[in-house]
């Protein structure tokens, strides 16, 4: 099994990077929930975003107008319920099901 890729090798660099501080907590609760560093998981986001990116032919409005069009349900899993979580709400369900099952405004 290959190694996992060396981010503080000869090849790397770090850069500044400034970002809001609810964009850094947002970072540092998901980062504790998979259980990574902030680095890493920046790191990983900044990949599967431009691979997203590259996907939908570098544009993003497109992407997101084809989605809306779209009869197919987003793609998305319920998030983990954490027993570490300071908050005392209930993790709410995102699934797809979830989302059907939910009564439209415009169905009254």
């Amino acid at each position: 099994m290959a190694s996992p890729p060396d981010h503080m090798s000869s090849k790397s660099r770090p850069i500044p990077l400034a970002l809001p501080t609810a964009l850094l907590s947002k970072l540092d609760k998901t980062a504790a929930l998979m259980n990574r560093t902030r680095a890493q998981l920046i790191r990983d986001t900044i990949e599967i975003g431009l691979e997203d990116l590259r996907r939908c032919g570098y544009n993003i409005a497109a992407a997101v107008v084809d989605k809306a069009h779209s009869p197919a349900p987003l793609e998305s899993l319920p998030l983990p319920k954490v027993a570490e979580d300071s908050s005392t709400d209930p993790v709410p369900d995102r699934s797809p099901t979830a989302y059907a099952k939910k009564k439209k405004p415009s169905q009254d």
